[in-house]
Parts: C-alpha cells; sequence; structure tokens
C-alpha cells in the first residue's frame, strides 16, 4: 500500500561533506534547468546558483592545497550555497505541501532532492536510492551502526555488482558516509561499502536489491 505520510525533502548529505554538498547542489541546479516548467518562481535563478555552486568548487579546490586562509575562503563559498540550497528546498517543499503525497514525490525528485524517510521506516545499515530525474543512485551508510563512533581518520569503500555479488566494480574510497553514482545504465544493482578505521578494514554490508529501468 503506498504511504500516505506527506513527503518531506531532504539533501542526502549534511554540510561538513563539502563535496558532497558541491555535488548535490550540482544535480539540484541540473534538475531545476530540465524541470523549469515544474518551477516557475524560483527563488534565486540558476544563473545565481550556478555562480554560487562554482565559486564553492573553486574554493574547494584551492583549499586541498593548504594554502593560509584558503580552507576559511572555502567554508564562506560553502555557507553561501548551502543557505541558498536550503532557500530552494523550502521553496519546493511549499509547493509539494499543496499537492498530493505522489505528485509531492515526484515534484522532490524533479528538483533533484531527496525523500526523507517517514519515522516508521527503519533506516537501513546501507541505503541505496535512485533519482529519475537526475539519473543518480544516492548511497549513504549509518556509521554508528556500522563501526560505533567514528573519527577523522575513518574512510568508507563503496563497490556495486550486477549479478548479484558474483563480480564487483572497482572500489571507491571516501571520507564520508554518504557517496553518489551517475551514468549506471539500465539493470539490477547491489551495493556495498566497508568502512577502514585507521588502517583497519571492517567487513562489507550490502544494500537491498536496486532495480534501475
Amino acid at each position: 500500500m503506498e504511504s500516505t505520510a506527506h513527503p518531506k525533502a531532504q539533501f542526502g548529505v549534511d554540510k561538513n561533506n563539502k563535496p558532497g554538498v558541491i555535488a548535490r547542489a550540482g544535480l539540484m541546479h541540473d534538475a531545476f534547468v530540465l524541470a523549469a516548467a515544474l518551477f516557475a518562481v524560483l527563488p534565486i535563478t540558476m544563473a545565481t546558483f550556478l555562480g554560487l555552486i562554482q565559486a564553492a568548487a573553486t574554493a574547494q579546490s584551492a583549499a586541498a592545497t593548504r594554502g593560509k586562509g584558503l580552507a576559511s575562503m572555502r567554508d564562506t563559498k560553502i555557507d553561501a550555497l548551502w543557505t541558498a540550497m536550503n532557500t530552494l528546498k523550502t521553496y519546493v517543499q511549499g509547493l509539494a505541501n499543496t499537492m498530493d503525497p505522489s505528485s509531492a514525490r515526484a515534484l522532490i525528485e524533479s528538483a533533484g532532492l531527496l525523500l526523507a524517510q517517514t519515522a516508521k521506516h527503519v533506516k537501513l545499515l546501507v541505503s541505496a536510492t535512485y533519482v529519475t530525474a537526475t539519473g543518480v543512485v544516492h548511497l549513504a551508510v549509518n556509521a554508528s551502526l556500522l563501526v560505533g563512533k567514528t573519527s577523522k581518520k575513518t574512510s568508507y569503500t563503496w563497490c556495486w555488482s550486477t549479478d548479484g555479488g558474483k563480480t564487483w566494480s572497482a572500489p571507491v574510497t571516501t571520507n564520508h558516509t554518504s557517496y553518489q553514482v551517475a551514468g549506471l545504465p539500465p539493470g539490477t544493482y547491489v551495493f556495498r561499502v566497508f568502512a577502514t578505521v585507521g588502517k583497519i578494514p571492517g567487513d562489507p554490508v550490502q544494500s537491498d536489491i536496486l532495480t534501475i529501468h
């Protein structure tokens, strides 16, 4: 039975995950441009939003060189982008609140956003969500369930399989508990991730099966 709970939009990434923030903002920008007819009166022009994304991305790259003051400048650019993202999310949520649940869900995904889980759903250890509007799979792991208390030395290694786990893609390692996978062709996938704390890798955990049409 389809849930009647009113859909809520979320980014699927927290502000501290700066590459993830920039990636989500890029997905939102592309989605708004593609679905311009659905969002007639945006509170921020897409030209302005794109400028904020580009400024944040440039500052992020510069901060990686560890030059003096560059991290602070990067944080300022991320703050501005995060504020704009929240303004756009609030706008989308306002429109969604006037719709029936099915239409609201479609609208939220058309804006390049994710659907928040309702309180009735148990949070999965690792989740894989396909966003039709952007063609991106959003992966997320519940780090507290996976490894307990985390540290800056915790990394996460992601990969996926199209044959039920017999073979796996080349692994991708990040320092964040979420990862975006773009460009996957139609098929049936299972995703897995393992955490490495310091130099000690943990056991991998898998998502539920995800079918991309």
